[in-house]
């Protein structure tokens, strides 16, 4: 009887060394991990497109580390909002996520569009089996400009962005 006592208690010991060792070896992995969104931090502003139709306004706010919340709003000449779409913007499992909402699109469900590339001055994202868009894309061109688009089913439309302030 004693030795199946030691037995067990030798197998907790185990367990428990194993889990730790686990826990620690966790723990340094993700304290070298970069934060992607501050690879995009230039995008995190209020910006502004006019055009003959009304203006376009998108802004982002960093919510925390992992989850910058956006909105966009295209505004008439008589002062109207005539759309409305919230976004997030997050992390998970070390991949970024653009994930909109439109006022009147898809049931007033979320749509996740996946990080396929990543760099210091862009960033795409990308969902093949949305009907339209498939893609959007951000483009660093200066320090208050971005060029933006949404493209798929050989269409793109185009977002000449200028910082607000």
């Amino acid at each position: 009887m004693k030795r199946i006592v030691y037995c067990i208690i030798g197998v907790v010991c185990i367990m428990t060394l194993s889990c730790n060792g686990q826990n620690s070896q966790q723990t340094g992995t993700n304290a070298g991990k970069v934060n992607k969104l501050d690879n995009i931090n230039w995008v995190a502003a209020d910006w502004k497109m006019e055009t003959p139709d009304g203006i376009i306004i998108e802004s982002w706010i960093k919510e925390s580390d992992s989850l910058w919340i956006g909105a966009s709003y295209f505004v008439l000449p008589n002062g109207d909002t005539a759309s409305k779409e919230s976004i997030r913007l997050t992390t998970i499992n070390d991949t970024l996520y653009y994930m909109p909402t439109v006022s009147n699109q898809n049931d007033g469900k979320e749509v996740r569009f996946k990080e396929t590339q990543l760099t210091d001055s862009s960033i795409v994202f990308e969902n093949p089996v949305h009907d339209f868009p498939k893609q959007i894309v951000y483009i660093k061109t200066s320090d208050t400009t971005v060029h933006a688009y949404i493209a798929g089913n050989d269409k793109q439309l185009d977002f000449y962005y200028k910082k607000m302030h």
